[in-house]
């Protein structure tokens, strides 16, 4: 959320680049730099006894962010998407490494083909157009169907052994290497940090 002003919320959209205004939900948590104070009159507040908060027994308490399940989140609204082309072989580690890092994960399509993974993970022209402000991709060339289903993407990083795939053309950061190397190494690290 970028601003919470009256009756409408400004939020960020389209991999941040855009700004979209909506009504506010019935509840809204808010972290501390969200919102401006209020400056002006100071106005009281008055407790009001609904029969649904009064109801409640044990305090709310913030117990950080929910797991999310990789494969559940819709690819759409992903923020950070991890992805595979042909050139993963290691399933494990891939989705092992999708779930430490929190991100939704995705594929080409020959990889459905395969029966890898769902339809529904599919990015590219015949799959699911995403935004994410971070798409990582590993052993995936670049087919222009892939390329035009991340065209939005604000960030890419690719990681492929094929210096001149169109995949490491387009990426911002590009790692010419093994998937099945990297993967074991971006899990040791991360979960070193942990």
């Amino acid at each position: 959320m970028v601003r919470l002003k009256g009756a409408e919320v400004v939020r960020r959209v389209d991999g941040g680049r855009l700004d979209q205004t909506i009504a506010p939900a019935q509840v809204i948590l808010l972290a501390p730099e969200a919102a401006e104070p209020v400056i002006g009159p100071r106005r009281e507040a008055q407790r009001l006894d609904y029969p649904v908060i009064a109801s409640i027994r044990e305090p709310v308490a913030y117990e950080g962010f929910m797991p999310i399940d990789p494969l559940s989140a819709p690819l759409e609204e992903a923020d950070f998407i991890v992805s595979a082309g042909v050139g993963v072989s290691d399933w494990e580690s891939f989705a092992r490494l999708a779930n430490v890092l929190g991100a939704a994960i995705g594929c080409t399509r020959a990889v459905c083909d395969a029966g890898r993974l769902p339809r529904d993970r599919q990015v590219g022209a015949s799959g699911t157009l995403v935004d994410p402000r971070c798409y990582l991709s590993f052993g995936i060339s670049g087919a222009p169907q892939q390329l035009q289903g991340i065209a939005r993407c604000e960030r890419v990083i690719a990681v492929n052994t094929d210096l001149h795939a169109e995949m490491i053309k387009r990426a911002n950061l590009a790692v010419v290497a093994d998937a099945q190397a990297v993967m074991p190494a971006l899990l040791a690290i991360l979960e070193e940090r942990r």
